[in-house]
């Protein structure tokens, strides 16, 4: 019953809003030339939904000082520009870039041609548009999941998973909205995601891409139909990268999924809302994760204190890497303490040198202190 109402409580909120552009907001980054110009493109991850305000196209979200983007364009000192939109899918942002009919479209697309650095958040509409269907036809009449209460949501949950017919068409809508976004190989189709990043780099061969992997809020229903979708998709995002020759990849789904107990990084997880976007904290660690993708280095200082050695870490699978190296003649130590901020202090047990640490527990400059030994 627990895993029942948590994920109700996930569901009540799903915010998905027209597919049209909206228009974009410059941050408050330093102005420069065409070289220096940050493009976020995609869903309303990126448009950072839910942390100011819980309305359609707030342009408070696109701009907010916790917004990943307004982050990291600070953080890079450029300009930045949020072409961040709710409800959009992979279709409809494939279409909006490859055939723009808007100004607002056709602004994008030259804002794409221009940029320096792009990053791209989409493809979790594919899964969570087929799932608010299907639950808003079973609220009642004249009711959906933005005005209907948490006993009318929960009846239409449980109905839906109990109805066998119901059910397997909606596994059917997500398994077809994850082919989409990724192609059929064995039928020679080619996905949507493809067709978006050969466009990008149609329009701006020379640009940094970054692209999300896309993370599941969805853990309690439907684990195996959604997992399964989640990581088809992921799959070919990293397959697309080639190692990060074609673009590079910040893995949001492997962080959020080894966050830890207790650690809230939607919405929904702080209990004042029924929503699965990711709240401060989880568009804290999308920051971290994006700006080491995009520069290969931590927007954060990292200091090595190891006495007669030297320590180093990379970004992983959603994971900080310590790894400490003593100097020849030394032994490795066993222990070694990663101090993240002014108060953090963490006791790393290193297995060959090494340890690792949840990227959802940085959140400031970090100092690892060991002792190697003869």
């Amino acid at each position: 019953m627990k895993q029942i109402k948590k994920s109700i409580m996930i569901m009540l909120c799903l915010f998905i809003a027209g597919l049209g552009w909206w228009r974009p907001e410059a941050s408050a980054a330093a102005a420069g030339p065409d070289k220096a110009l940050y493009i976020a493109v995609g869903d309303s991850v990126t448009s950072g939904y839910g942390l100011e305000s819980f309305s359609n196209g707030d342009i408070k979200n696109r701009t907010s000082p916790d917004n990943f983007v307004t982050r990291l364009g600070k953080q890079l000192d450029i300009k930045t520009v949020n072409f961040g939109v709710e409800g959009i899918d992979s279709a409809a942002l494939l279409k909006s870039i490859s055939k723009p009919v808007t100004k607002e479209q056709k602004e994008a697309v030259e804002q794409i041609r221009k940029a320096s650095l792009i990053t791209l958040s989409v493809g979790g509409n594919n899964i969570f548009i087929p799932f608010l269907n299907a639950v808003n036809d079973r609220v009642g009449s004249g009711k959906n999941i933005f005005n209907a209460d948490a006993l009318d949501i929960q009846t239409a949950i449980l109905g839906l998973l109990f109805d066998s017919d119901g059910l397997n068409k909606l596994k059917n809508n997500i398994l077809k909205g994850a082919e989409i976004f990724t192609g059929n190989e064995s039928l020679h189709t080619q996905g949507d995601f493809a067709a978006i990043i050969g466009t990008v780099k149609t329009l701006n061969p020379d640009a940094e891409i970054v692209v999300q992997t896309i993370y599941n809020p969805f853990g309690f229903i439907m684990p195996d139909t959604v997992e399964k979708a989640i990581k088809s998709m992921n799959a070919e995002i990293i397959k697309g990268s080639d190692n990060g020759k074609n673009y590079r990849v910040a893995d949001v789904y492997s962080a959020f999924a080894k966050a830890g107990e207790g650690v809230k990084l939607i919405n929904a997880d702080t209990g004042k809302s029924f929503d699965p976007h990711p709240n401060k904290k989880g568009h804290e660690v999308i920051y971290t994760l994006v700006a080491y993708a995009a520069g290969n280095k931590l927007p954060y200082n990292f200091k090595s204190n190891v006495k007669n050695g030297k320590a180093a870490f990379a970004i992983t699978a959603g994971e900080l890497k310590v790894t400490v190296a003593p100097s020849k003649g030394y032994k490795l130590p066993q222990t070694a303490y990663l101090t993240i901020g002014k108060n953090a202090k963490l006791t790393l047990t290193l297995k060959n040198g090494a340890a690792a640490v949840p990227v959802a527990a940085i959140n400031g400059d970090m100092t690892v202190t060991a002792v190697c030994q003869k």
